[in-house]
């Protein structure tokens, strides 16, 4: 593949980079378009830039790919910047599923005084007049719910506040968006109480002179053997001092003291511990002593995530401060620190592939037969049979939109048609909270253990793995199961979320698009396990790919790091 920039222009006054990118490519490379990243090197970091580029054009024995990519320089890096003499170095990184990252270095470098950002601050008579200015703003508050009842028919756009949102949610953030760009304030119950957790927070730093200590920190349901309960024990066992603030309640339904109580924690702790997503952390600038690490709870990197899905999801900016503040972050593999980099927004070399905890499970032969014989004492329908899990990821745009459109999976008919030693264990996302309706007859062979057992406990007992776009494909190609990917919406779903690869270069298994072909491919797998199901990687390169770092001492590595971590500063 041979990459360039073909043209480049600086806006020196807005630090707006804008380029064209030509990718070519043999005409056998038969991909929709190609992701790779913008790389800027300076001495205080690495930084990966998400590209796409589309728009093929067949010329010869060649196929062209273009992209045109606006960078808004001030947002390349977050706190630390460059030297304003430094040359900051620009290269394209491409990574394709066959092969390993490559990189084109670009026939120019930039200034690192454009990648400086100003801080602005309003003065208290700005401040004044922000607030007055609200107030009139909520006096015309039918206007802005009346003009958003007008986008919502299509008659002039939504604000980008709405994006994803439908019928009066999205004529509400309609109105919250206009008078946010207004004011600077809004009507958000999000906003408001984020804001409320900075000032909290702010006033604890002042009354506290020094951190100690770690503190587990969640907005998830915290699994059995999932990296962070799996870390907490190592933590215990060591006799480290920790605190912990675990829920399932997003920020905006937290009470005012709860919220209190979480700013005191995170304000005192040496270490936070994550390992998904908590956005009012990012709202706040962090005490320089204070380290974050990240265990993300997937492994490799399939779906986009993370700051990779800037121009796919429409509220998502440059500007954004998610992710942003990591100081640490675990990868499974090194072939994957280039996506966390970017989907974090922080140094790559921040990232570190030691490997996932909650991964060590799978080489423990012992552990493994203990866990079969626990879910076969407790669910004795599964002994001595075939068991297909059934485990999608959600739809909708995050926690509190997710679903999953259950009509387009028919229990009785897949129960129909398998043989009567076969058993379907259904596992929804923990984002989804409806469940699916089991027909009475099949009530004896169909389990929901969406709320009541670990996904990877379940690989132990699982014949074949039914899955979508989500990331347990890693911990089944760790396990040899044989995988079909029921993706009857994969255009759409590409075109709300996306992913690093094409699909079809990517997946371990067979791609099915309608009921029908997924039960005969079920049936085909129950009776011969070794059947070929065509993936386009082997697993021998998907592992290498996504999953070198593992091999039953992750755990071991990441308490290192912690206490690396810990060690910080002293």
């Amino acid at each position: 593949m041979n990459v360039q920039i073909t043209k480049h222009h600086v806006d020196k006054e807005n630090k707006i980079l804008e380029i064209e990118i030509e990718c070519r490519t043999s005409r056998s490379h038969t991909e929709p378009k190609l992701r790779g990243s913008l790389v800027f090197d300076a001495g205080c970091g690495r930084r990966y830039f998400p590209v796409v580029a589309g728009n093929q054009q067949e010329n010869g024995q060649e196929r062209q790919y273009l992209s045109k990519v606006s960078v808004d320089l001030s947002y390349v890096f977050f706190e630390k910047f460059p030297e304003p003499s430094e040359r900051v170095k620009l290269s394209l990184a491409f990574c394709e599923p066959e092969s390993l990252w490559s990189y084109e270095p670009a026939s120019f470098d930039l200034p690192g005084e454009l990648f400086i950002r100003q801080q602005h601050s309003k003065n208290i008579l700005q401040k004044a007049g922000s607030v007055v200015l609200y107030g009139i703003c909520t006096l015309l508050l039918p206007v802005w719910l009346l003009d958003g009842v007008l986008a919502v028919k299509g008659l002039h756009p939504l604000h980008e506040a709405a994006a994803g949102r439908h019928g009066k949610s999205a004529v509400i953030y309609h109105a919250h968006g206009l008078v946010h760009d207004l004011t600077g304030y809004g009507y958000s119950v999000r906003e408001y109480k984020t804001g409320y957790f900075k000032k909290c927070y702010e006033h604890a730093c002042r009354k506290v002179p020094q951190t100690k200590g770690i503190l587990f920190l969640s907005e998830r349901r915290v699994e059995n053997g999932g990296n962070l309960d799996r870390i907490r024990a190592c933590v215990r066992e060591k006799g480290l001092s920790y605190r912990e603030f675990l829920t399932e309640t997003p920020v905006h339904k937290l009470s005012r003291k709860q919220i209190r109580e979480c700013a005191e924690m995170v304000a005192e702790a040496k270490l936070i511990i994550l390992e998904d997503f908590v956005p009012q952390l990012h709202a706040l600038t962090m005490r320089p002593e204070t380290q974050i690490l990240q265990m993300w709870h997937a492994c490799g990197a399939f779906k986009l995530f993370g700051l990779s899905e800037i121009g796919v999801v429409d509220h998502l900016t440059q500007s954004s401060r998610n992710h942003r503040s990591y100081t640490a972050a675990l990868a499974s593999s090194s072939g994957v620190v280039p996506f966390y980099s970017e989907a974090f927004g922080i140094d790559e070399r921040c990232v570190r592939p030691v490997g996932v905890p909650r991964t060590d499970v799978f080489f423990d032969t012992a552990y493994r037969e203990q866990i079969r014989e626990a879910l076969y004492t407790r669910y004795p329908v599964c002994r001595d049979k075939k068991v297909i899990l059934f485990a999608p990821t959600f739809r909708g745009s995050g926690n509190k939109t997710a679903y999953y459109p259950w009509e387009k999976f028919s229990v009785e008919k897949l129960m129909r048609e398998l043989p009567q030693e076969s058993v379907l264990i259904l596992k929804n996302h923990p984002f989804v909270r409806d469940c699916c309706e089991i027909p009475e007859e099949y009530q004896d062979r169909v389990l929901d253990l969406s709320r009541e057992e670990n996904i990877n406990d379940l690989l132990f007992i699982t014949s074949v793995l039914i899955t979508d776009y989500s990331s347990v494909i890693f911990e089944a190609v760790l396990l040899n199961i044989p995988i079909l990917f029921y993706t009857f919406d994969l255009q759409e779903y590409l075109e709300k979320r996306d992913l690093y690869f094409e699909f079809a270069a990517f997946a371990p298994g067979k791609i099915i698009s309608d009921m029908e072909a997924l039960i005969k491919a079920a049936a085909g797998l129950l009776d011969d396990p070794t059947e070929e199901t065509s993936p386009a990687m082997t697993k021998t390169q998907f592992q290498r790919l996504f999953l070198d770092a593992l091999d039953g001492h992750s755990t071991q590595r990441t308490m290192q790091l912690v206490e690396e971590l810990l060690a910080t500063g002293d």
